[in-house]
């Protein structure tokens, strides 16, 4: 090896040592790392904490928010929302491509070159053989292709495009269907607790009478020592159930703020719709809830619009057994010049053009499009099997849901009847307690059911507010168009 030879190879070792990718990874698996770079990333994200030009949904602090209030602002905040309607934007925009290749294609193309070309010739002719031909041109094409008869492939690329853009625009329907369905959940669960609180509240209310009732019998010198303790615990105990309560409201308040897209610390306040009236009864048959879930529900009309685009697809594979003929022509203007063996140069400035039909037609290409025709009926009748099941499923959940609503009435009257009856058996067992007509244990154990009634009822009323909304779902009413 020559000192030449030994130096070029010490400086190619010497730069592939320089080269070292350690700097950009963490030197050791046992502690974080700070490496180059992150900093700055991290920079960058507490600086955009909102994507440009979005700004967050104002609230009004002065004013109570009611349901339709808060889901119209989930439904504009919501980023699952907007994703979908970029969704249906895309689609919307692939079914402009696709028409668009039934237009003809025009192209301006311009070649500008300088070209010495030497060519072989006979000696006889040009001493030496070499004959050298020297040009410099500048060659502005205009050049019109028109595909003119495709056997439907254009066709069925439109019809699997469209088809695709009624999917994606049913799925932005859906999805606002489930931003209203989880934010008309999450609000009857605050509505709940808060009559779970109220509940408390009321309990709360009864212990201290039931407290004072037995401070007074034992001024008389009719209440036990034990009595007076039972009251004091009773009381401690409504006491521990409304703090309990009310935390389980704010964790409430919490998840639905976070449903709606709304940041924990926003001032809102949410109007308490915990005595409003229940739901109507169902007024309709199951057949006829079914009937209408089948005919309108966004998942259903998704999968059916990609059945059709499948189909479109078939058709599309099968086209391409059959041959194209399009429209082909060219226009152009030859500026240049031309000189043989350094004479002087020639002028040219005169248009060209081309006019013709091109006919392709793939007689084998190694049975690629009967694969594709395979693949394309399996994907069809994949689509088809989703379809066929997902109806099955919407049935069952119809069925489902409207007797889950139903019996949410149910329960909802029967816990109406309870407390009514609670109420009284309190009021009479506190009266008669108070004249020495029942004991203690039978007005303890009334204050108690009275809570428990109350409790009932609340979360009665929410669940079958929730019910039904879960029904409207099931077929397709919430959130339609």
């Amino acid at each position: 090896m020559t000192c030449r030879t030994a130096l070029l190879l010490a400086l190619l070792l010497s730069g592939c040592a320089a080269w070292d990718s350690s700097p950009n990874a963490p030197p050791s698996p046992e502690r974080p790392w700070k490496g180059p770079g992150l900093e700055q990333v991290a920079g960058e994200l507490r600086a955009s904490r909102r994507p440009p030009g979005e700004e967050p949904v104002a609230i009004d602090a002065s004013k109570h928010y009611a349901l339709p209030e808060l889901i119209d602002v989930a439904q504009r905040s919501n980023a699952d929302t907007r994703v979908a309607w970029e969704r249906a934007q895309q689609a919307a925009l692939a079914v402009g491509l696709a028409e668009g290749t039934y237009y003809p294609r025009l192209l301006a193309v311009a070649t500008a070159a300088v070209a010495s070309v030497p060519l072989p010739i006979p000696e006889t002719v040009v001493p030496g053989g070499i004959f050298r031909a020297d040009t410099r041109f500048f060659i502005p094409t205009l050049s019109l292709e028109w595909l003119i008869l495709d056997f439907g492939r254009r066709r069925a690329a439109v019809d699997a495009a469209q088809a695709l853009a009624i999917e994606a625009n049913a799925g932005f329907n859906a999805k606002h269907q489930e931003v209203v369905f989880n934010v008309t959940r999450d609000f009857y669960a605050l509505t709940a607790v808060r009559g779970r609180v109220s509940a408390d509240k009321a309990a709360l209310d009864s212990a201290h009478t039931l407290d004072e009732a037995v401070s007074a019998r034992q001024s008389r010198g009719l209440a036990t020592r034990p009595e007076v303790l039972q009251a004091e615990e009773e009381f401690a105990r409504a006491s521990y159930e409304l703090a309990d309560a009310m935390d389980a409201e704010h964790s409430a308040r919490m998840t639905l703020l976070e449903t709606v897209g709304i940041p924990p610390y926003t001032p809102i306040e949410i109007e308490d719709v915990s005595q409003e009236p229940v739901p109507p009864d169902l007024s309709e048959s199951v057949d006829e809830a079914i009937d209408r879930a089948l005919g309108q529900r966004p998942d259903l009309i998704a999968l059916l619009a990609d059945v059709q685009a499948r189909e479109a697809e078939v058709r599309a594979a099968h086209a391409d057994y059959w041959p194209r003929l399009a429209v082909k022509g060219d226009v152009g203007q030859n500026i240049g010049q031309l000189r043989v063996e350094r004479g002087q140069f020639q002028n040219v400035n005169d248009p060209q053009y081309f006019a013709g039909l091109r006919f392709e037609w793939d007689l084998f290409e190694g049975f690629e499009r009967r694969n594709k025709v395979k693949l394309a009926e399996s994907r069809q009748r994949e689509a088809e099997t989703e379809y066929e099941h997902a109806k099955e499923k919407a049935v069952r959940q119809v069925w489902t849901a409207y007797n889950d609503a139903r019996v949410a009435l149910s329960k909802q009257r029967a816990a109406a009847a309870l407390l009514a009856a609670s109420e009284k058996a309190w009021d009479a067992t506190t009266e008669s307690y108070k004249h020495g007509l029942a004991t203690f244990p039978d007005v303890r154990e009334a204050q108690r059911s009275l809570a428990s009634a109350r409790a009932l009822d609340q979360a009665a009323r929410a669940e079958a507010w929730t019910r039904a909304a879960a029904f409207a779902v099931s077929t397709g009413d919430l959130a339609k168009p």
